[in-house]
C-alpha cells in the first residue's frame, strides 16, 4: 500500500516522475502538464502546497504495482470476488486548517473554464453502504461550490435523503483507491473493499468530524454538505476534448478542511490522458470479467483515439467462428457507452496501433466481419449520438479481425 507521497516517490525511483523545483504559478502549471504525459510534482508553487499531476496512466500503474497490463486487470477482477473490509484506525493523520477553498491551489485549466475546478476529488458518502466516486467541483467562493452529480449511486443517496447529505471529498489517495473510486459497479459497493481485495489487506480509515470514515492516506479532506440548492456548473472540457453542457447542479457547502503536514494537492487535467484513463480503467475490469466467462481472453484495452470510453480492442484464442460476434455483444452489454469493439487473434499486439490496423487490413472483410447495431443506447460524451427518450442513441459496430478457422492460418501470419 502507498500514501500518495510514497506513490510519487516510487515513480521517481523508476524514472517516471519529473520534479519541478523552480517557482511556478498556478497559471503556468496547466500549460506545463498539457505538454507532456510525464507525472509531475511541482514543489514550489507559492501556495504552501505541492501539486502533483499525471499520476494515473497505464504505464505508471504498471510501474507502481510492478505488474504487466494483463496481470493488473486480472488482479482487479480477482479483487471483485475477494473484497476485504477496511479497518478504522485511532491514529489521527490530519490537522485542521482554515476552511477557505480560496487558499487551496485549485487550478483553472482552460480559458473556457468558468472558474477553478477541483478535478480529482473522491467523494465519500454513506447511505446503505459507503460509496467512493469522482465528481468535479467548480469553486465559487470561500465555502461554496457546484458539483456535477451523474444519476448513479451518489445521486440516489442524495435524492433519497431529501437532497441533503454529508460528504467528505478526499484528494491524494493510494493509487488502488484512485482506480477503485473510478469503477462504476452495477450495484452499490464499498470501493474500499475492492482496494483491500486488490492488496489482500484492509484499507485503513479514520472517522472524521461529520461521522464519515475516510481513507487515512488522504492528503486533503474537504468536509461538507451537498444541499438542495442548485447552481450553474460548466462549461467543462470533457474527456473527448469537447465542451460539456452548462447545467443546474447541486451546491456543495464546505464546512471544514483537513490535511496532512506538507500536503500534496492532486490536479487532474480535464480532457487529457489521465482523465480518460481513469474513467476507462473504471470500466475495463467489468468488461474483462464478463469476457472471461465466455472466451479465452489474452488482452483487453481501450483503443487510442477512443478516449478510453467509446472503443475497445480484445485479443482472444478463438475457438469457433461465431465467438468474435459473441465477444462483441458481451463487451457492448458490459459497458453501455461502448460504441466500437475490435476483436483480434492472440498474435496481434492490441496496444500497437500499427498491429491493429495491419490485422484490420489483412483479416477483415466488411460484408462478412462487421456487425452493426443501430438504435442502441449511446453516450452523452459522443457528440455524434442522437437524443433519445431516456439517453442518447447511437449506431454501434463490431469488427471481427480474426482469421477464419476454415482458412489456412499460415496465409494470414507474418513471416518477417
Amino acid at each position: 500500500m502507498y500514501t500518495f507521497n510514497q506513490a510519487l516517490e516510487t515513480l521517481a525511483s523508476r524514472g517516471r516522475l519529473e520534479r519541478v523545483t523552480e517557482a511556478v504559478s498556478l497559471e503556468e502549471i496547466p500549460q506545463m502538464i498539457r505538454k507532456s504525459d510525464t507525472a509531475f510534482l511541482f514543489e514550489n508553487t507559492g501556495t504552501g502546497y505541492r501539486i502533483a499531476s499525471n499520476l494515473c496512466t497505464r504505464e505508471n500503474f504498471c510501474a507502481l504495482f510492478d505488474m504487466e497490463w494483463k496481470e493488473l486487470q486480472e488482479r482487479v477482477v480477482q479483487a471483485f470476488d475477494n473484497p476485504i473490509d477496511p479497518v478504522v484506525s485511532n491514529e489521527w493523520p490530519f490537522e485542521d486548517v482554515e476552511s477557505d477553498l480560496r487558499k487551496l491551489p485549485v487550478l483553472k485549466y482552460y480559458d473556457s473554464d468558468p472558474g477553478p475546478y477541483i478535478t480529482a476529488g473522491v467523494f465519500v458518502t454513506e447511505c446503505e453502504t459507503r460509496n467512493l466516486s469522482y465528481h468535479r467541483i467548480l469553486v465559487k467562493g470561500k465555502d461554496t461550490c457546484t458539483t456535477r452529480i451523474c444519476h448513479r449511486h451518489t445521486w440516489e443517496c442524495y435524492t433519497r435523503n431529501d437532497r441533503h447529505i454529508d460528504v467528505a471529498v478526499c484528494l491524494g489517495l493510494d493509487p488502488a483507491l484512485l482506480f477503485a473510486a473510478a469503477i462504476s459497479t452495477p450495484e452499490p459497493m464499498d470501493e474500499t473493499t475492492l482496494a483491500g481485495g486488490f492488496y489482500n489487506a484492509p484499507i485503513e480509515m479514520v472517522t472524521v468530524q461529520n461521522g464519515l470514515s475516510v481513507p487515512a492516506c488522504s492528503e486533503i479532506v474537504l468536509l461538507g454538505e451537498l444541499t438542495s440548492e442548485q447552481g450553474e456548473e460548466g462549461p467543462f472540457v470533457d474527456m473527448t476534448g469537447t465542451l460539456d453542457l452548462v447545467r443546474q447542479q447541486p451546491v456543495l457547502k464546505i464546512t471544514r478542511i483537513l490535511q496532512r503536514k506538507d500536503p500534496i494537492y492532486y490536479a487532474l487535467t480535464p480532457g487529457r490522458g489521465e482523465h480518460s484513463f481513469l474513467m476507462g480503467f473504471g470500466k475495463l475490469p467489468l468488461i474483462y470479467r464478463e469476457l472471461k466467462k465466455m472466451c479465452r481472453v489474452k488482452e483487453l484495452a481501450f483503443t487510442d483515439g477512443g478516449i478510453d470510453w467509446l472503443g475497445c480492442s480484445v485479443s482472444i484464442a478463438k475457438q469457433n467462428n461465431e465467438e468474435p460476434k459473441r465477444v462483441i455483444e458481451t463487451a457492448l452489454e458490459a459497458h453501455k457507452s461502448l460504441k466500437h469493439v475490435f476483436v483480434f487473434d492472440e498474435d496481434i499486439d492490441i496496444l500497437s496501433p500499427e498491429d491493429r490496423l495491419w490485422a484490420l487490413s489483412t483479416r477483415f472483410q466488411a460484408d462478412r466481419d462487421m456487425h452493426v447495431y443501430p438504435d442502441s443506447p449511446g453516450s452523452s460524451l459522443d457528440p455524434s449520438s442522437e437524443p433519445g427518450e431516456d439517453r442518447r442513441k447511437t449506431c454501434k459496430a463490431g469488427f471481427d479481425c480474426t482469421i477464419p478457422l476454415d482458412k489456412e492460418r499460415k496465409d494470414f501470419e507474418k513471416v518477417i
